[in-house]
């Protein structure tokens, strides 16, 4: 592969909602590109982005390979970003190192919720998009109805920039609207004389919106003079940029239609690493990071935008190179890590395999083997250069599972590979629960913990079986006691004598401990044994072994022996009277409650206020914000443990929410006696 700067590299991220055809896009982009001979097929399993067993098995995109293509003395690096939901965080991964975005669409199903949610993802990147209408060689497409529907969706920005000329088995080419030329079979041609009415129109509303964004194109407009190819192309260039147009190409993945008609318009249209990001003017966009600029001069500088743990290779660092460029066996610093690393090994991905180069430019994408220190995030450069990059944020889970091994001989190996796992996709957090001895694997969905679990198998060779994660419940009491706590051993020899009453009532904290004893009934030197003792015993009550809070305990009286009173018969008399104690001054459980925020569009927000109250919700409070609502609510956590699954089945998909613990309430009484009895059993 030749050597290009960053004013001859473009990256796209393929986006879309699952199952519109972004990896068969990519094979008929790297066809008409002559990369490969032959294209692939997803249904074979036998495409060049789709290439582990997880993905053909599902026939679904689950990572985000790069797939660089040669084109007119260009590179187009695409990364084909998964369309399900649960694997999010790759799509956000490749916004962040991509300038630009290809958004597929399904020209018989018309934008659909993935569409919408990944087209805000763009914005909020600041990523030029284009739209491809794929499928157009399918039956009932309803051409004016899917072009309003654009109209709509994407704020009259999506305009088109080619035209089919015929639909499903009468397709046979494209009007290309920018220089008014059509291409027919594959061969460029003038304008058929059927379709020159449609195609001044369409020129038309060209120029209508270049002229919007560009002052020399508007005097021209009104002054009814010609406007150039040239001139319209660099005011919709600049508009393209500024998010303020989005070009509309049509096509067909699976027949080779319109394909290389996309690679012709992004080469013209799209942005170059060389150019920096515009701030996109809506309330997705971030701001831009002023350092987000590609450099070919200067000291080498990249971050890292993915990670993939290869079971024979290691580790493989995806980095986007943002100045300078780096060799083989030159050393650089991981700035997040304040580590100093020599590269033994780079190179270029497409797909699985590795293309070799002896360098990685500024604004290119390729891979550094085996560095051990470096993750998704890192910033590295040359050693004593101060900049550090915006890092990748990482997706909070939404849903956790609790992972246990079949095969026990496995225990040992399960943390290590869930490391190597969560590694690749940072949006997976894996916790050992040491209260309840669960191991938990937090993730984005069912199809996500599907995925680790079949890689579990299929790489690292583990077995293992999902369970509901536990609730970490806490007990406390509501009465008052006053009991007396004895450990009296008197069977020849040393002995062992401690005696004390301790009165238990409620507190608002989790543990008051109160001295009142008087005249010496307990020597001084055993009073911290009484209190390490009932500490000790705060670890389980007495319902279902739950740790325990919301204590006071007022150590008044107790008795002594001048020889077999020892500080471990004051811990266990201690303990005695704490169980006691609690038994008789009515103990009950407490439930964690959770924060829960919910962001959803209007039409569904009876719905998930309504399953809110059924989960024993208080709304809190609801924000409008234009078209979708802020919901807050406060909801126990055993009622959403699964709450993403039946969020998604609610909205379409359409609702996200974050969650976090806000404090313990208790549990009401007609619940108390079956979370006892169940937990009682798994003891």
């Amino acid at each position: 592969m030749n050597q290009y700067n960053a004013h001859n590299i473009k990256s796209f991220a393929i986006i879309g909602h699952q199952g519109c055809g972004k990896t068969s896009l990519v094979e008929s982009l790297l066809l008409k590109s002559k990369t490969i001979a032959s294209k692939g097929s997803v249904e074979e399993g036998t495409t060049v982005s789709d290439y582990t067993k997880e993905e053909k098995a599902a026939q679904v995109s689950m990572y985000a390979p790069i797939i660089p293509i040669e084109f007119l003395e260009e590179k187009c690096n695409f990364i084909d970003c998964p369309g399900f939901f649960d694997f999010e965080q790759e799509t956000r991964n490749s916004l962040r190192a991509a300038r630009n975005a290809v958004l597929v669409i399904d020209a018989v199903k018309g934008v659909e919720v993935g569409t919408r949610k990944v087209y805000k993802l763009a914005r909020k990147y600041n990523c030029p998009t284009f739209l491809f209408i794929n499928k157009m060689d399918k039956e009932n497409i309803k051409l004016d109805e899917l072009l309003e529907q654009l109209r709509t969706s994407f704020d009259k920005r999506a305009i088109p920039f080619t035209w089919p000329i015929g639909q499903a088995d009468e397709h046979k080419g494209y009007l290309h609207l920018v220089d008014m030329t059509a291409s027919i079979n594959g061969e460029v041609c003038e304008i058929p004389a059927e379709y020159n009415d449609i195609a001044k129109e369409l020129h038309q509303n060209l120029i209508e919106a270049a002229a919007n964004y560009d002052e020399t194109i508007l005097d021209k407009y009104f002054g009814g003079e010609e406007v150039s190819v040239e001139e319209l192309s660099i005011a919709l260039k600049k508009a393209v940029y500024g998010g303020k147009l989005i070009p509309t190409i049509f096509g067909s993945a699976k027949k080779d239609s319109g394909t290389k008609g996309l690679l012709r318009i992004v080469k013209k249209f799209a942005a170059t690493e060389a150019e920096p990001k515009v701030f996109f003017e809506d309330k997705w966009s971030n701001e831009v990071d002023p350092n987000d600029v590609c450099k070919d001069e200067g000291p080498f500088s990249a971050y890292v935008y993915n990670t993939v743990v290869d079971p024979f290779v290691g580790k493989i660092s995806y980095i986007k190179v943002m100045s300078g460029s780096i060799s083989k066996d030159q050393t650089v610093q991981n700035v997040n890590k304040d580590v100093k690393e020599r590269i033994n090994n780079i190179g270029m991905m497409r797909g699985k395999d590795n293309i070799e180069t002896s360098t990685i430019c500024a604004g290119d994408i390729g891979v550094l083997m085996k560095v051990a220190s470096l993750e998704t995030g890192d910033t590295i450069c040359e050693p004593g250069l101060d900049i550090k990059f915006t890092p990748i944020k990482r997706m909070e889970p939404t849903i956790y599972f609790g992972m246990v091994v079949k095969n026990k001989n496995d225990e040992g190996k399960i943390t290590e590979s869930l490391k190597k796992i969560s590694t690749e996709d940072i949006s997976i957090v894996v916790t050992r629960n040491p209260e309840l001895k669960q191991l938990l694997v937090g993730c984005q969905g069912q199809s996500h913990i599907d995925n680790v679990v079949n890689k579990l198998q299929n790489v690292y060779n583990i077995a293992v079986d999902l369970e509901d994660a536990k609730i970490s419940y806490r007990e406390t009491i509501k009465g008052n006691s006053d009991v007396e706590g004895r450990y009296v051993k008197q069977s020849g020899g040393a002995g062992s004598y401690g005696v004390v009453n301790i009165k238990f009532s409620h507190s608002e904290e989790d543990f008051e401990f109160v001295n009142s004893v008087f005249g010496g009934s307990v020597p001084t030197n055993f009073i911290p044994c009484v209190e390490a003792g009932l500490r000790k015993s705060l670890e389980h009550g007495v319902l279902a072994g739950f740790p325990v809070i919301g204590v006071k305990a007022d150590l008044y009286d107790g008795k002594s022996h001048p020889v077999d009173s020892k500080p471990l018969s004051f811990e266990m008399a201690a303990s005695f009277a704490f169980k006691d104690g609690c038994k008789k001054a009515i103990p009950t459980l407490l439930e964690p409650i959770m924060e829960i925020k919910v962001v959803a569009p209007n039409e569904y927000i009876g719905d998930i206020m309504g399953d809110l109250s059924k989960r024993r919700g208080i709304i809190m409070g609801i924000d409008p914000d234009g078209e979708e609502q802020y919901i807050t609510a406060e909801v126990p956590q055993s009622e959403v443990t699964k709450y993403i699954i039946d969020l998604n089945t609610m909205t379409q998909a359409q609702a996200t929410f974050k969650m976090k613990f806000i404090r313990y309430d208790e549990v009401p009484s007609m619940l108390v006696d079956k979370i006892v009895a169940e937990n009682k059993v798994e003891e």
